[in-house]
């Protein structure tokens, strides 16, 4: 009686589960969604490949950064949005093709501009005086979700070194700005400039524990002896495309309007700690975001990184 008792409940047991089973893929075909989600994501990855730009020398613009190749990762793409339940381009999972060749080979030429066919921007902010308002500055930066870049005046950094802590912590490039950024920087002699440079990468990397590879000049001057003593202390030197001319005193909107006229994938904005640059700074991240730009630092623009790929 208890076998029959048993064979019967299995048999109930394993047709309630071939009836579950069948409502479930009517309600939920799994193997539809398998092969949707296969269509259109290929058909995505057809249109969202990337070759890699690798890096020149221009004869207006001297060194020119690379940009990473970007392809999609099939695999972890269609198992994220299987999971989900369909497409979902948020869900895609980007894998880099990487640069042949390395930035290091044009260290020795200016940089001006990142790669034009990055839709990114970066931030230069030359710091020898400010503190208010480079405080106001860090703290819109980090509330929109923008890292930049802070040339720091040797004598400031000894004087400010939380402030440089706090900038490198929160993920911004610290680089150098001269030691006392000298109004006679230009007559200057070869080991003059490497002593101001050695002198405050000194400092700067007692404070953040890490090498200084970026240098801007004072005022943009420099020379073959410029590039020479910073290319010797291994660093590149980094110049403009955009300036805001923010030391003039002009409004915001002034200084705003003045970026966006220059506007141009892989633009290097350069600003200061000034109050109407802090009043600008929000208005102009805004809208270059809203024109579809994202922000890069100065070291993920010389390494090439692909923002798609970010």
């Amino acid at each position: 009686m208890k076998q029959k008792i048993g064979a019967i409940l299995g048999i109930a047991t394993y047709m309630t589960l071939v009836i579950g089973v069948n409502f479930y893929h009517k309600a939920y075909p799994v193997s539809n969604i398998k092969t949707d989600l296969h269509v259109q994501l290929t058909d995505y990855m057809e249109t969202h490949r990337f070759e890699p730009v690798e890096p020149r020398l221009d004869d207006v613009w001297k060194f020119i950064p690379g940009l990473e190749g970007a392809e999609v990762d099939y695999e972890l793409s269609y198992n994220n949005m299987l999971l989900n339940g369909g497409f979902d381009p948020s869900l895609v999972v980007c894998k880099r093709i990487p640069l042949k060749e390395e930035a290091e080979q044009y260290r020795a030429e200016p940089i001006y501009k990142g790669n034009e066919q990055g839709a990114y921007v970066s931030l230069l902010i030359n710091v020898a005086w400010g503190e208010e308002e480079l405080d106001k500055m860090i703290t819109i930066l980090d509330r929109l979700g923008v890292r930049a870049n802070f040339f720091m005046e040797g004598r400031y950094a000894e004087n400010h070194k939380n402030q440089v802590l706090k900038l490198y912590n929160d993920g911004h490039v610290i680089g150098n700005h001269s030691y006392s950024h000298p109004s006679r920087w230009g007559g200057f002699t070869y080991e003059q400039y490497v002593d101001e440079i050695k002198k405050t990468n000194d400092v700067l990397s007692s404070i953040i524990n890490e090498p200084i590879i970026y240098f801007a000049p004072p005022a943009g001057e420099f020379n073959d002896r410029t590039l020479k003593a910073a290319y010797d202390e291994g660093m590149y030197t980094i110049m403009w495309t955009a300036d805001t001319i923010d030391w003039k005193g002009d409004s915001a909107d002034v200084l705003v309007n003045r970026v966006l006229k220059k506007l141009e994938p892989g633009m290097l904005v350069l600003m200061h700690p000034k109050p109407e640059t802090v009043l600008a700074l929000e208005s102009m991240i805004t809208q270059l975001k809203e024109k579809g730009y994202q922000f890069k630092t100065i070291d993920e623009m010389v390494k090439g990184t692909r923002p798609e790929c970010s």
